[in-house]
């Protein structure tokens, strides 16, 4: 019985990509759903140049980072939510939950087993206006450092 419970339990693969490859993956999808709020909307579009590498349970490394959208007004989620569902060409390699987070704030999770995850929030007045956080999570990956660069040198990107 034991030997089937195992046999059923699904993998979770760790992606050969390089830390480059998947870097520019993750900064890829973060653009993609940020240009979701509409243009007329936008202030600007800030990428954090950098991010973080950390462990993941299947036993590689993840590498997570953000984007984030600064807005004329409150950026709606549920009808970027709608716009991504609808529009976006990747749009079926993920699935997309509109939840609230800890302290009540709309969430939306944007996941694939792929592609990673990506955490969107918005942060209703801030200096430069609403700001709308993407924040994103790597899939898996065999992280090398001989080739892709020590932990030190990451941090300090």
């Amino acid at each position: 019985m034991r030997e089937r419970l195992l046999e059923e339990e699904p993998a979770h693969a760790v992606s050969q990509q390089t830390l480059v490859e998947v870097q520019a993956d993750v900064k890829a999808i973060e653009v993609e759903i940020a240009t979701f709020v509409p243009e007329s909307q936008r202030i600007e579009i800030r990428e954090k140049p950098g991010g973080v590498i950390s462990s993941c349970g299947a036993g590689g490394t993840s590498w997570g980072s953000s984007t984030t959208v600064v807005a004329r007004v409150e950026p709606d989620l549920a009808q970027l939510n709608s716009d991504l569902e609808r529009s976006w060409t990747r749009a079926a390699d993920f699935s997309f939950e509109l939840t609230t987070g800890s302290t009540g704030e709309p969430r939306l999770i944007i996941d694939s087993e792929r592609l990673g995850t990506y955490i969107v929030e918005v942060y209703a007045g801030e200096a430069d206006g609403d700001e709308l956080r993407i924040l994103s999570f790597s899939t898996c990956f065999a992280y090398d450092p001989e080739r892709d660069g020590h932990p030190w040198e990451i941090a300090a990107e």
